[in-house]
């Protein structure tokens, strides 16, 4: 029987499509390992904390690496290289000498940035670090980028089970329902129905074109291609961070364990 060969439509596995979020968090971390590994400060960072390979850095995002929990390591060691802190901040101010603006500029994990951003302000919301009277901006993921690398790692770290008690919903809802990610097995027979976090699985079909037919069990074609329609969209900044009131003060100083 010949194999079917399985098309995405307007999504690629590896680029904003993933296998699972551990395949999310190898690539994430990966091409971040390879980033701070391209420069001599780079690598003598990662030699300073016995980090040799791809592997060992993986292991580094753990909770409790070095001897310190709350994936405080991770921020403390590489915060550096992830963002440039600023003040109204955003993507397109991010220099290319730091990894979230080198993947912004390079189209790199787009979607699961700007999820991120918003799942930030979530965590940090909720964990009580955001002071709204007066304010301290510890919501926004430009500020610090320790702390934004640190709850990166926790992201990965933690399942909607294992996290703390004390979360909300929608923190335990964003951790199994990264955009993108699988949450069914990828397909190898038939037209099975798939799950992709943050959207609806409109069906198979026989080709990318608006028209084309819908398959069913029998059905035998060369390719299938599978349609995707957004449902989840995680915008913090553009609605809900507007209704809530925060007093500013003139007088406000950073608090960065960094």
């Amino acid at each position: 029987m010949k194999q079917t060969n399985y098309v995405i439509v307007d999504h690629e596995l590896n680029k904003d499509l993933w296998a699972s979020k551990k395949a999310l968090f190898e690539a994430f971390y990966g091409e971040f390992y390879n980033f701070i590994n391209k420069t001599e400060e780079g690598r003598k960072d990662l030699e300073s904390h016995n980090i040799k390979n791809v592997d060992d850095f993986y292991a580094y995002a753990d909770y409790y690496a070095d001897g310190r929990d709350n994936c405080y390591s991770m921020g403390f060691a590489f915060h550096k290289y992830y963002i440039q802190d600023m003040m109204n901040g955003s993507l397109d101010k991010q220099p290319e000498t730091t990894f979230i603006g080198y993947c912004h500029k390079n189209g790199l994990f787009t979607d699961f940035i700007n999820f991120l951003i918003t799942f930030f302000a979530w965590w940090r919301n909720d964990e009580g670090c955001t002071v709204m009277d007066p304010y301290n901006f510890a919501d926004d993921f430009y500020v610090s980028g320790w702390a934004s690398l640190v709850d990166t790692s926790k992201l990965f770290y933690f399942t909607s089970e294992t996290v703390y008690w004390w979360h909300s919903f929608r923190v335990k809802y964003a951790l199994e329902q990264i955009p993108g990610v699988f949450l069914s097995e990828l397909p190898t027979s038939g037209y099975p129905k798939i799950r992709v976090a943050g959207y609806e699985f409109l069906g198979w079909f026989d080709s990318a074109a608006e028209d084309a037919k819908k398959l069913s069990e029998g059905d035998s074609v060369e390719t299938a291609y599978a349609k995707l329609k957004r449902k989840d969209i995680y915008d913090y900044w553009e609605k809900e961070e507007k209704t809530i009131k925060k007093v500013y003060i003139q007088d406000w100083n950073k608090v960065d364990p960094a």
